[in-house]
This record gives structure tokens, sequence and C-alpha cells, in this order.
């Protein structure tokens, strides 16, 4: 255990097995099982998250995002390995850690519909054994803080799907937890809520110095927010670095060239220092997109004489841009595979 940490994993495992069934017989009244598949959600998982820090959990639908925020909230058992909140081993001080934990799982059903938001509130604080007074005010606060002042005597059921997914980060923050596990927080909402949502989570971290770990398969949310990102897939982390550094490390030296017509790229190749080059159409016309090496004598002889070239033949030069390396292109030379949807297996029925 790592005291640097509020929130650490070592060495995590978890399996489940899935069963598929036929039908029931109609002469013997049973099922029989006809598949028997093992998933593994998460292999030998390690990684902590500092105070004041978003942790992005990044990668495809079924990789084991939902699972490792179980197991760090207490849902979820660890087949081997140990989870840390605050010092503490969650399996053996689940109680106290939970008080230290606020959880937003992927959906909307974190509160109760019948309800309203300030009701909802009211009941998962006392959940919580926060009472009285200290609790009126805190719902007050976070009800102002999220934007659902006006909503707070409206039932839940009456909500836009955004306003209940900010109603689940109140609930979330109602025992004002240490950490903070936010699964898929922005799927399925609009652009202004998704906006909303991301501020305040920035806001909860950099002002009020809470950790949170992010999971999503969004490229664009983790790059917006994310101060360190892991990449699991199949239930295995993959990398685990921050977010600069990670697209440092694939960023290479890729040029973007807009020009008035499209140049033979065999020719642009045959330059020393050139490590590639393609042509792009784009609706501004067509761009020489070149790959260079990293040696900086050779790459600045290369780059000039692909100018030259350019000059030579009496290419008009728009604009030239350095590319720059964005999480999903990152994920796919780690992985070689898009970012796809398919359903996660979290070990329920």
């Amino acid at each position: 255990m790592n005291r640097e940490y509020l929130v650490e994993l070592d060495r995590v495992d978890k399996a489940f097995v899935t069963r598929h069934f036929f039908h029931i017989d109609e002469d013997t009244r049973t099922r029989r099982i006809y598949n028997r598949r093992l998933v593994r959600a998460a292999d030998a998982i390690t990684f902590g998250i500092r105070p004041g820090e978003i942790f992005g959990l990044l990668g495809p639908n079924g990789a084991g995002k939902t699972t490792t925020v179980k197991m760090v909230s207490g849902l979820v058992r660890p087949d081997a390995g140990a989870v840390y909140v605050d010092g503490m081993h969650v399996e053996k001080k689940r109680k106290k850690v939970l008080r230290k934990v606020g959880v937003v799982l992927e959906g909307t059903r974190t509160s109760m519909w019948p309800l309203t938001p300030l009701e909802n509130l009211m009941y998962y604080g006392n959940l919580k054994d926060v009472r009285g007074k200290v609790l009126r005010d805190r719902a007050h606060e976070l009800l102002d803080f999220i934007g659902l002042k006006e909503k707070k005597n409206v039932q839940v059921r009456r909500l836009s799907r955004g306003q209940k997914q900010k109603l689940a980060i109140c609930i979330a923050l109602i025992a004002d937890p240490l950490v903070l596990l936010l699964d898929e927080p922005t799927t399925g909402l609009d652009v202004q809520s998704s906006r909303a949502i991301k501020d305040k989570i920035l806001e909860l971290t950099r002002q009020q110095g809470r950790s949170v770990l992010v999971t999503t398969h969004d490229m664009h949310v983790a790059q917006e927010l994310c101060d360190r990102i892991g990449i699991i897939n199949k239930g295995k982390l993959i990398a685990c670095k921050p977010t600069a550094e990670l697209l440092d490390l694939f960023s290479g030296h890729v040029f973007v060239f807009k020009l008035d017509r499209a140049p033979d790229p065999a020719r642009v190749r045959t330059v020393p220092g050139v490590l590639d080059c393609t042509v792009e159409q784009s609706n501004d016309g067509p761009a020489l997109v070149l790959r260079v090496t990293d040696e900086p004598a050779q790459r600045s002889e290369g780059f000039y004489r692909v100018i030259e070239l350019l000059r030579e033949g009496g290419f008009q030069l728009r604009s030239l841009t350095q590319r720059q390396q964005n999480l999903e292109s990152v994920f796919l030379q780690l992985t070689g595979e898009i970012v796809e949807e398919r359903p996660e297996y979290t070990g329920e029925e």
C-alpha cells in the first residue's frame, strides 16, 4: 500500500462466468445450459489515484471499467489482489470506506423517481448517517451548486436525463466523500448537459480537492478532464500515464500541407528523412500528410527538401500545420482496435 494515493488497486483480478440457457423443456420443466464462458473483467490491474487528481479509465464497453468502479466502491469483491481507499482495505473496512466514497454508476436510476431531488438527498443522507441541519444545509447547497435549485421540489420522473444525471452526482456527494467514482458520467447527454457536468467535475477536484475516477469510452471526455489516464482493454491495463505524456509518447512528427492540387506522394517518399506521406482530400482541397524522422538534423533537411519539391512543381501552399495526436489514435496504436460499443458484463444475470 502506497500512502501517496487516496485510492489504490494492487494486482486486482476479477472473473465472471456467463451462462446461456435453452428454453424450458415442456416435459421436464427444466433448462439446460448450452454455453458457459469465463469473462476476465480485471486482470492484475494496478494503479493509484492521488488527492486532487482526476484519473481516467479509458476503454471500450466490455473492457472492465464498470467492474473496476464496483470493486473500488465495495459493490463487487475481487477474486485476488487488494483495493485500498484512504489507507483502508475495502473488504476489511467496508462500512468506513463507504462513507468516504460517492458513486455514480452509468444510467439515471440512482435516484427514486416518485420523490423530488430534495427528498432524494434527504433519504440518501439519512442512509449515510448525515442528519438534521447539516443534511438540510448540504442538500440545498448541492442542488444550488449543481444547478437544480429551481427543480428541487419537482418529481424526478419529470426531470430531463441531464438533470437526473446531475442529481445522481448530488446523491454521491451528500456524505461529503473524499473519493468520487463516475461511471460514464456524460453518456446519452446533450452537449449543454455534458458540458455542465464536466465543469462540475473539474470544480469538485480543483477547488475542493477530491479524488475522482472517471470511466469512459469517450476519448474527448477523457482528454478534456483527466490528469492521468489508464487504458484498459479486455480486463488488462495496457497503459497508465499522465495525459500529456501519453499523447507525446505517440505524437511523432506529422505535418499537413494544404495545397491547391494533389502532388505525387511517391516522389515525396524518396526524400531522406521522410518516413511516409499520403494525400488526403477535404472540403477545402487536397492535403499532403507528411511523417518525418525524429532525428533533428535529418528531419530539418528532409523538411526543406519537401518544400523545394513543392516549389519546383509550382504548387501553391495554402497552409502548413503540425498534426496533434489525440487519445483515439493512441488507443488504436496500443490495441489495434477501434473503440466500439458492446455491452459490459458486470456479473448480473
